[in-house]
């Protein structure tokens, strides 16, 4: 994972959603969540199209954190979808799930957001934290940014209806790559 968030417009989105600037200052535990993610305290266990799971670990103690988020409407989703294959008419790099940033201006100009805001989503954490959002959740918007800015295409699928999981890897998701452990040495040069 990047050490640092953000780097692409598409995890930067995301990062907007819990380092926002506002009048009541700061949250507290931004801190302890960056820490937690950049070091690798943060594993997904789920992210699919609306949801996002994590096993957050922190002081020795595992938390589960779930994040249901909201889709986008069909209308919405065709927009996406038409705007990423334009995309992938002039960049060969669209077919594995690198997204360019630009699509992410064309989104917002047709008023369609990438991420939503932490109130707008609905999340459950197995810790006994009173805050809300809590260092957990909090940690695991940021690991997601990070993934995000590995790989855009994960911000669609987050918020699409028929996306899939994208932790199990099929050879249509790859692209043009396959693992070596696929090739047969016996008959590769016959």
């Amino acid at each position: 994972m990047a050490a640092e968030f953000g780097v692409t417009a598409w995890g930067r989105v995301w990062l907007r959603t819990i380092e926002q600037t506002s009048t009541s200052g700061r949250n507290p535990s931004l801190p302890t969540a960056r820490t937690l993610a950049r070091g690798g305290g943060v594993t997904f266990t789920d992210i699919s199209a609306g949801t996002l799971a994590a096993q957050v670990t922190a002081k020795g103690k595992t938390s589960t954190v779930v994040v249901s988020v909201p889709l986008w409407d069909k209308k919405q989703s065709d927009i996406v979808a038409r705007l990423i294959r334009a995309s992938g008419t002039t960049n060969r790099s669209v077919s594995t799930g690198e997204l360019p940033d630009s699509v992410v201006a064309d989104l917002r100009a047709r008023d369609i957001t990438v991420a939503v805001d932490l109130s707008e989503c609905s999340a459950t954490c197995d810790c006994s934290s009173r805050r809300t959002p809590c260092v957990h959740h909090l940690a695991a918007i940021y690991a997601l940014s990070g993934r995000i800015d590995e790989e855009p295409a994960l911000a669609v699928t987050l918020r699409t209806k028929q996306g899939r999981k994208r932790n199990s890897t099929t050879k249509k998701e790859r692209g043009e790559w396959i693992p070596l452990r696929e090739i047969d040495v016996a008959t590769f040069y016959s």
